[in-house]
């Protein structure tokens, strides 16, 4: 989950969320705290991953009685989501769901958030350190590696030499899905790994990875990106170098400029979560964590493969930001 520049649905909107207390709780309010409020971090402003699952929780939380919070860094970055989070702390909400940026720079901050009497949940990330954490809301994303993987594997006919492109080690969902690729790819002996490239949310960048591996790698047939803005480059970097219909590209998430590349057949496959359902589920793990009740350490949200020619089920799984306020 990361920014998308230009997406049509402004974070505005979501952040008109900020201090809303929504309807009735289907718990029933004598189950509730005196404060039943809920904050919200995401991992960066103007993500359509993030504005879907901001939705979601808005959504549900209408539903429940919660007053919910949202507020988000201006960069995937932990010195941006740092002071972000000391806000939240300073408000002193009942639980803090929080998308960490980094797995360890954000032990500190969340770990203080949590002596003070906060309850404190990870959605779509996660850290090193998940000892005061009461819960954590994920994508099972070493699986969703491997099936990254074994597409790859099917595209490529079992021959070829593949290339990830991914974020810069740090980010645990992102991190998890080059190692869940990594592995499965083991099990392919005609499949050659060229290693990972790191394009920090930056689409450029990831452009010119792809040009220059190319360049050095006349053999290159596959591109496993591990987010959206890594795959929003390749398709630029595959465009400049002519190899679009040569290189297969397999891009994780479902961000609309990915499914238009989808359907065009410039993504080969994608790989898509539900970060609305995420959102959904961090509210009602919130819920019950006000209620006093016991909830699973971990939850996991769907996720899926979309193959070539499956465009109803890429429609299904497009990033939305569609809040029913």
């Amino acid at each position: 989950m990361t920014p998308m520049k230009g997406h049509t649905i402004m974070f505005a909107r979501t952040m008109t969320m900020i201090g809303l207390l929504v309807g009735s709780t289907a718990l029933g309010t004598a189950a509730f705290a005196a404060d039943h409020s809920v904050a919200l971090v995401l991992g960066v402003n103007g993500s359509p991953f993030y504005e879907a699952l901001a939705c979601g929780a808005s959504d549900e939380a209408k539903k429940l009685g919660l007053t919910l919070n949202v507020s988000a860094p201006s960069q995937f970055a932990a010195d941006q989501q740092v002071p972000v989070v000391d806000a939240v702390t300073a408000r002193y909400p009942a639980v803090a769901v929080i998308v960490p940026t980094d797995s360890q720079a954000l032990v500190a901050p969340m770990r203080a958030l949590a002596k003070s009497g906060v309850d404190v949940v990870t959605a779509d990330q996660t850290l090193n350190d998940t000892s005061f954490l009461k819960a954590q809301i994920e994508t099972d994303n070493l699986l969703g590696g491997k099936l990254a993987a074994d597409e790859m594997n099917t595209l490529l006919h079992g021959k070829g030499s593949v290339l990830v492109i991914t974020q810069p080690p740090g980010s645990t969902a992102q991190d998890e899905r080059t190692a869940g690729f990594v592995t499965e790819l083991k099990t392919f002996p005609g499949i050659h790994y060229l290693g990972a490239q790191y394009q920090s949310d930056d689409p450029q960048k990831a452009a010119e990875i792809v040009t220059s591996s190319l360049s050095a790698h006349s053999d290159l047939a596959g591109i496993f990106s591990t987010n959206d803005q890594g795959a929003i480059g390749a398709i630029t970097g595959l465009r400049q170098a002519g190899a679009g219909k040569r290189v297969k590209l397999i891009a994780y998430d479902a961000a609309t400029p990915e499914v238009s590349a989808f359907k065009n057949g410039t993504i080969a496959a994608l790989i898509a979560q539900n970060p609305k359902q995420e959102g959904e589920v961090a509210m009602e793990v919130a819920a019950k964590l006000i209620a006093g009740k016991k909830v699973a350490p971990t939850v996991y949200s769907d996720i899926a493969v979309i193959h070539d020619g499956d465009n109803a089920k890429a429609d299904a799984f497009a990033y939305k930001a569609d809040c029913s306020l």
